[in-house]
Parts: structure tokens; sequence; C-alpha cells
């Protein structure tokens, strides 16, 4: 009870601006909940016809949430099960892999749909991303779903093992779509933004501002070029990101590239000679695509909390990683990224980044899973 009224008062908090909807959703056999997290997944699947379920606030189909009522002590997952029980789904994705709920969407006995789960996001281990599966149980009966599509093994290694769920290493949905290639633009290093928009702007200095003077200084005494790849996006605070950086980096010649749209990081990072990063699922994706990758921890508390490989341990420093962040270890691993030879950066690198992201270029796993459970439904009918 206490629990469905809860969603309640969220719910009513956006009635004033979203959409309230009075007609059932359309039946159809691919449901991908949760519209801020659909792209690509709509896209890839298009033909399919799938619907897309808003859980975000976007809009409230109310006859799912007047079924839902019978079943308060349900709470928000009982608005999800009236939202499915009227599209009678075959299979339901969603990219919200680290929201609870929909790990108990395969609870009811007579649920006649499959879930896959899609990584989104580095994560780091279940307590921080996932807390609620750290009980054996969820409140509503055990933690399970059909498919969870990882990153990588050390995801799926993290998941408790009373979670009922077949693990695949599928790496990211979005870098599976870019063939790596070994031509790298020479003279350009990529550095992935940690800048974020805050109130205060110091805050995204702390403890870090030195750190990006000595990489700037680094940069220029081996005459490359930098290129900032933008947190921002081209029209949403692109000019407090440009003069963040134009402090620090001074001696340099760097521009910064914000970001267009969905893929757009990817593609300007794909030729470039090599990629600096701190704490970043880009930079994951990078390494799973087989370029060269150094792993920074700038800021204080990300050197426990963001170190390099977790939820693995991989120790303080490494041929491409370090935690202290010196003027003599950033320029101890840029000069590695920029010498290494291609045979020597696999046998150093591949080991670990098997361990973290896979790399299946056109998504072929995610593909024939959704293709096979659909053909199976066809047959059923």
């Amino acid at each position: 009870m206490k629990s469905f009224l809860q969603f309640l008062q969220r719910a009513a908090k956006y009635f004033r601006g979203t959409k309230r909807v009075w007609r059932k959703p359309p039946q159809t056999k691919l449901l991908i909940i949760d519209q801020g997290t659909a792209s690509p997944l709509d896209e890839m699947f298009a033909e399919h016809n799938p619907h897309v379920m808003a859980i975000r606030g976007e809009s409230i189909n109310m006859l799912a949430l007047l079924r839902a009522l019978p079943k308060i002590h349900l709470g928000a997952l009982a608005y999800v099960e009236a939202y499915i029980d009227f599209v009678k789904p075959k299979l339901i994705l969603s990219r919200t892999d680290n929201n609870p709920t929909m790990w108990q969407l395969k609870r009811r006995p007579n649920a006649t749909y499959q879930v896959a789960l899609v990584q989104n996001g580095w994560r780091l281990d279940p307590g921080f991303e996932i807390p609620q599966l750290l009980n054996e149980t969820g409140p509503f009966g055990a933690w399970e779903i059909d498919q969870l599509f990882a990153f990588g093994p050390a995801w799926i290694s993290q998941i408790p093992n009373y979670a009922k769920f077949n693990g695949v290493s599928s790496g990211s949905i979005k870098a599976n779509q870019f063939a790596y290639q070994r031509i790298r633009v020479r003279g350009i290093v990529g550095f992935v933004s940690s800048f974020r928009t805050t109130p205060n702007k110091s805050q995204n200095y702390h403890g870090v501002y030195e750190q990006y003077q000595w990489l700037d200084k680094k940069i220029f005494e081996r005459n490359k070029n930098l290129l900032i790849v933008g947190n921002t996006k081209e029209d949403k605070n692109c000019w407090a990101e440009l003069e963040y950086y134009s402090q620090p980096f001074s001696l340099s010649s760097w521009s910064l590239e914000s970001r267009e749209e969905l893929l757009s990081s990817y593609e300007k990072l794909k030729g470039v000679e090599c990629v600096v990063v701190e704490s970043s699922s880009l930079g994951y994706e990078c390494l799973g695509n087989g370029m060269r990758v150094g792993f920074i921890a700038f800021r204080p508390q990300h050197r426990q909390d963001r170190r390099f490989g977790k939820p693995l341990e991989f120790g303080e420093k490494g041929p491409f990683w370090t935690n202290d962040p010196s003027e003599e270890e950033i320029g101890r691993i840029l000069d590695y990224l920029l010498t290494v030879s291609d045979e020597q950066w696999e046998r150093d690198s591949g080991w670990i980044r098997d361990q973290l992201m896979a790399y299946d270029f056109g998504n072929t796993k995610i593909r024939a899973y959704v293709e096979r459970v659909l053909a199976d439904s066809l047959k059923g009918n």
C-alpha cells in the first residue's frame, strides 16, 4: 500500500506537464520499456513495430493506472504489469538494467513473455548500482529475467547467484555499431570530458585542476593536438564546458567537440592516435573496440569508487592505467600509448579487455536472440 501511494505521489507531480493517455496501448510482440533509454533498440528492431513504454513521467496511461489499483500492494510494479497485459508482448527489452522493477517482471507464474535487459552504462558493483539485488528475493518474489546482455563477464559475475538469468557478454550496443580502424590519425590525442553542468563551476575543478595542467603540458611537449570530446550537447551549455577547459589547457593546441547526437562521440574518437579518460563508459567502449586507451584517475574520489576496471581489481598502476595522477605518471601513460606496438598493446590489454568489454560488431548476439524469440512466438500462434 505504502509503495503504491508513493508511486501515485510521484505520478501526480508529473500530471501538470505530463500527457495523460486514455486509450489502450497497442498490442505488439515487442515491448521496449523506458522511453528515455529506448534508442537504439527501437531503431534496431523497427521492422517488428515495437511499442515503447514511458516510465519517467513523459506520459501516463490512465487505463493501465486504473487497472493497477486493485494491486496497490505491488507499488509501481502493478502499473507496469497492467501496461504489459494490455500490450501482450512476446518479448520485453529494456536498457534500464539497473531498475530493480525490471528484474521482477517474471514473477507471475503465468507470464508468457520473455524479459531481456541490456547493460546501459558502466556498472561498479551491485551494492552501488542495484543494492536491492543483494537481498535473496525482491519484495514480490525472486529476482528473475531471461537474458542479460552485458558489456562483459565482469558485470555478469557480480550479480548475486540467487538472481536467475542467462548472462551474455555482448559489449555495448552503441559501440558495436562502429568498425574499429587500425589506421589512426597521427598527432591527435582524444580526451573524454568529465565535465558536468553544476551551479558551482568550482566543483568541476575539485582536486583536478593541476592534473589537467600536467596533461596539457605533456601533450604540448610531445607536439600533439588534443581533441576533447565534450560531455554536453552542442545546444546545451557547450560554452560553459569550453570555458572550463580554457583555463587549465593553455599550452597545447586543442579543440572541443560537443555531442551533436547519440553516436557522435564514437565517430569523433574512432580515428585518433590514442584516448585518455578518467572514468567513462565511453573509455571502456573504446577499449573493447581495440583502441589504445589510457585510464587516469584525475579526481581524488575516483581513486576509490571508480578505479580502473572496477568492479574487478587490477591494482594501482599498470601499463595503461594509474591511480596516481602525478605529472610523471601522466607522462608515462601518454608515452606508452603513443609508442607501444600493436602486438604489445594486445598482450598488455587483451586479457583485461576481454573481462571488461566484449565487442560484437553489428550486435549479432542480441539481434539473433530477438529474432529467435519472436520467430518462436509466431510458431506458437
